[in-house]
């Protein structure tokens, strides 16, 4: 089952067993992680986030290496990454790029957000995990997705090492971060809120020589098609985005969401059940966890929240919420107001 519905496409691990050949047999790794070799080839083939971190886990393990992704990194090919990688040559601009491994970043991991902003002079490139997830990925898996962003730019704009302004990393500072200076070239920041890219904005809007409009088309396409089918195939995603959608109406019947996605009641339990999940499960994690992002908005009354949870009542929203997490709606706000005002002083 994957985590929270998450997955990373298949062949994704076969940059990190490649890197992983002089420690470890690749049956040994694949077997430890419980993943199915025959599948590792095949860009349609999904792998779910707690397989893929016990992989890197391992990975790490066995290397004796904290700095994994970065060496994962150089191993990635091309068809490792369905048409990204080739509607990322064909882009006209770095910007062009980024804004669309921002677009097609589930290709790859559905764990992982890419927002872009502008500030000032910088454009900068900022990874968070998905919303839903109740903890970060890991923290090679991000090592290698950075590297990857950084590697296939300078593809493009050999000359980004002179323009790229510095880069923040979540993870703690590794044992040894020459690996990550050499990677970057630029100063590096650990433990910090996000991960963050920062570029000049005037290179990243820069005119590239090779790009092509018509074969960057015709990969986008490829990419959207790819994610059409992804969703299509993503039950848990499905019932959470209708469960999102009808939260404020109320109307979070089993049969109500079922009937919403064509599914009978049972129908829909059936698959759900596939996936290792039921109904109740989605509701409740999906209804907390948007429970403790308003609850943090102190501006937010109680009963606005009750019923922006399709809720009927307080007091029907505060037994769920004990539920969840031992103390009533009030109790947690107050808590989290208090650690605020603490780290604040």
């Amino acid at each position: 089952m994957a985590e929270n519905g998450h997955t990373t496409i298949a062949t994704w691990v076969l940059p990190i067993i490649e890197a992983l050949k002089p420690y470890c047999s690749q049956q040994k790794l694949l077997q430890h992680a419980d993943i199915d070799y025959k599948y590792i080839r095949d860009t349609n083939r999904r792998i779910p986030l707690k397989n893929m971190k016990k992989l890197w886990d391992m990975a790490e393990v066995v290397s004796g290496n904290d700095c994994i992704g970065l060496e994962v990194s150089k191993f990635v090919s091309h068809t490792n990454l369905h048409a990204l990688s080739y509607a990322h040559l064909a882009s006209s601009s770095i910007r062009e790029s980024l804004e669309r491994s921002a677009r097609f970043s589930n290709v790859i991991s559905t764990a992982m957000r890419i927002a872009i902003r502008d500030h000032k002079k910088q454009l900068i490139v900022s990874l968070h995990k998905a919303d839903d997830l109740p903890h970060d990925p890991s923290i090679h898996a991000i090592d290698a997705f950075i590297a990857l962003l950084i590697k296939s730019s300078r593809k493009i704009s050999p000359d980004l090492y002179n323009h790229l302004i510095s880069i923040n990393l979540t993870r703690s500072k590794p044992n040894n971060p020459k690996h990550h200076q050499l990677m970057y070239k630029c100063p590096i920041n650990y433990c910090a809120e996000f991960c963050e890219i920062r570029f000049e904005r005037r290179f990243a809007e820069r005119p590239i020589s090779t790009g092509n409009i018509e074969l960057a088309s015709v990969n986008e396409q490829a990419l959207q098609d790819y994610l059409v089918r992804l969703r299509k195939n993503d039950i848990i995603g499905l019932v959470t985005k209708t469960v999102l959608d009808l939260m404020p109406i109320g109307e979070l019947s089993q049969e109500n969401i079922a009937s919403t996605l064509g599914f009978s009641c049972r129908g829909l339990h059936r698959k759900l059940k596939e996936q290792g999940t039921s109904y109740q499960i989605i509701l409740d994690r999906t209804r907390k966890y948007h429970a403790i992002q308003y609850l943090k908005q102190q501006e937010l009354p109680i009963t606005v929240i009750t019923y922006r949870l399709g809720f009927h009542d307080t007091s029907s929203f505060s037994r769920s919420f004990k539920k969840w997490t031992g103390i009533s709606p009030r109790e947690y706000r107050k808590q989290h107001q208090h650690q605020k005002n603490n780290t604040k002083n």
